[in-house]
């Protein structure tokens, strides 16, 4: 019959919703749980990655890089907007590991030593010690321990070093200040030239 008709209707191809993401600063390993983060634009998204949980409140997270370990880690933020689009945006943070510290022990002394000055054994060299009886010489390298100071007794003294990334560690080392002795003498009676060789002497 050559008869011919139509009809129409229409589909709508919506963009993704414009997502950014901003990660927090980078971290030491031992900074613990950071919580109440945010950075993710527009809000009402979620967040996701190694070491990251959710607070679901649609804007902030915790992350916590003692679970995420030392190293680069990617944090997603996912949005969706009210016509079912959904867009990403990702931004790195580095969880630094904490610096190598090594403390060598200086020995135990006598609490009549005196001030012991110069003394070292920290590494890396720039570091900073501490304890009872401790005073640092302020170069990074050397301290002084006084003994009468510190008491008889043992006494903890530490080396803390931070690192280029801010990263601190430290390593403590035990050393004992020992009593002084209480040494007496009592000499033995007179005696004239000619009373020869005395033996068995003591006191």
């Amino acid at each position: 019959n050559g008869c011919t008709n139509t009809t129409n209707d229409q589909v709508t191809v919506f963009a993704l919703p414009s997502v950014s993401f901003a990660a927090p600063a980078d971290l030491c390993v031992d900074a613990g749980v950071q919580t109440s983060l945010s950075g993710g634009t527009p809000s009402g998204g979620t967040f996701s990655g190694t070491g990251v949980t959710d607070d679901a409140n649609g804007s902030t997270f915790s992350f916590d890089p003692s679970v995420a370990g030392v190293g680069m880690h990617t944090i997603t933020y996912s949005y969706t907007d009210a016509n079912g689009c959904t867009n990403t945006a990702e931004d790195q943070i580095t969880v630094f590991a904490l610096p190598d510290v090594g403390f060598a022990d200086p020995g135990d002394f006598c609490a009549d030593a005196g001030v012991q000055n110069g003394l070292n054994g920290g590494t890396p060299i720039g570091g900073v010690y501490s304890g009872t009886g401790v005073s640092d010489d302020g170069n990074g390298q050397t301290f002084s321990f006084d003994p009468g100071q510190a008491g008889t007794g043992m006494h903890e003294l530490t080396y803390t070093y931070t690192d280029g990334n801010g990263c601190s560690n430290s390593q403590s080392v035990t050393v004992e200040v020992n009593s002084t002795l209480n040494v007496t003498l009592t000499t033995p009676e007179d005696v004239c030239t000619n009373e020869g060789i005395q033996t068995g002497l003591g006191g």
